[in-house]
């Protein structure tokens, strides 16, 4: 699979700019089409009095929806040929700086692979001193360090514009967006943790808006001891065991990792990890009695979750970056839980995975209970807690 340092340097830019020219034609033509429905179909059907009696307030309100959603669709069509026109200005920058640390690189010696990975040009019969390796090296990282920055930048502009163009469009299968409010990409703070979520699911063909799930980590083990309901959960944003993850002091662990990897790597996926083995058995004993089993009796929301889903790891995709530099990111958590789960706090042994075929013979329904659980933070860049927004 390519990595987006390929994509930016081999992609046709100038599509964007031909993208923002053709919404600027519809934009155009929606703009003369709402006054001409209103002044040659709409407003005749109004006042000439084609509707009488009760029917008559019900048909001049679908008239007046019908050159709203007009007006509406015109609206729309100029804020995304704004974004494809910023989008291709942004792109363009990048790919031209790009092309020239390429070209500053290959002036000092050094190659760019394909990858966007900087390494030293062999040199035929030629040995280089400790203090000319240690030269090229430092110009090894330098132009790796621009590289990789000018990558993040153009991952960030295309996510920004993704989630743009889709909340300016809006989620509504019916009716326009009557106030799109992005014309530049520079304008995503105005959407919030939970509407990325609902924009990604939509994006995935899922349901934007599921119900709400109170499912709470007591019910769901008690589910699972006793065999009672479904074997694979989804949990996304605002459901009960979601917040419980992401209260939980672990996770700031796991913000830092996420801002760490970005700014080192310009991908914008990745893993990151907690567990609660890092310092030892007796470290894990101890967390066991001082933090897990009081808070699975207090329902202490800053470590329940842990508690209950133990050691852990994440995925998680940049999914754009606001003016200010904070991070949106969308996280995934995969979980199962299972006797060889419930006893986490031993410690992880290979016996283990017996456990849950003991479990079977007592109660043939207690089979393993997966949840995914998945949700979207923005993380400020000088902190490691999500904002509110």
């Amino acid at each position: 699979m390519p990595t987006f340092y390929e994509e930016i340097m081999t992609v046709d830019l100038q599509q964007f700019t031909g993208l923002a020219h053709e919404w600027r034609s519809v934009h155009k033509s929606l703009e003369g089409l709402s006054g001409r429905m209103t002044g040659e179909v709409l407003g005749p059907l109004k006042n000439n009095g084609y509707w009488e009696g009760a029917a008559a307030p019900y048909a001049w309100a679908q008239i007046d929806n019908v050159a709203a959603e007009i007006a509406g669709a015109a609206k729309v069509a100029g804020a995304v040929g704004d974004l494809f026109d910023d989008a291709a200005g942004e792109l363009q920058q990048v790919h031209h700086q790009l092309e020239a640390v390429v070209q500053r690189a290959r002036h000092k010696g050094l190659s760019v692979d394909r990858k966007g990975v900087v390494s030293g040009k062999a040199r035929e019969g030629q040995q280089l001193s400790p203090e000319e390796r240690g030269k090229e090296q430092g110009e090894i990282d330098d132009l790796q360090d621009e590289i990789t920055a000018l990558t993040r930048r153009a991952i960030t502009a295309d996510q920004n514009l993704a989630y743009s163009l889709l909340h300016d469009v809006g989620l509504d299968q019916w009716w326009f967006n009557k106030q799109p409010e992005h014309t530049t990409l520079a304008s995503t703070s105005a959407i919030s943790p939970p509407e990325y979520s609902a924009l990604a699911r939509a994006m995935e063909g899922k349901t934007p808006f599921p119900p709400q799930d109170k499912d709470h980590p007591v019910s769901i083990g008690a589910q699972w001891l006793l065999g009672i309901g479904p074997r694979d959960r989804e949990y996304t944003d605002g459901d009960a065991l979601t917040r419980l993850i992401q209260s939980s002091d672990s996770m700031d662990g796991i913000r830092r990792q996420t801002i760490e990897q970005w700014a080192s790597t310009g991908n914008p996926t990745g893993k990151a990890h907690f567990s609660i083995s890092e310092s030892g058995k007796v470290g894990a004993a101890k967390k066991l009695f001082t933090e897990d089993l009081p808070a699975i009796v207090t329902g202490d929301p800053d470590h329940l979750g842990e508690a209950f889903v133990g050691s852990y790891t994440v995925n998680y995709e940049v999914k754009g970056a606001d003016p200010d530099g904070s991070l949106v990111v969308r996280y995934r958590l995969d979980n199962t839980t299972s006797m060889e789960s419930f006893l986490h706090f031993v410690g992880y042994y290979d016996w283990l995975k017996y456990s849950d075929t003991a479990l079977s013979f007592i109660n043939p329904s207690s089979t393993p209970l997966d949840q995914e659980i998945t949700w979207t933070e923005r993380i400020p860049q000088a902190a490691n807690k999500p904002s509110d927004g």
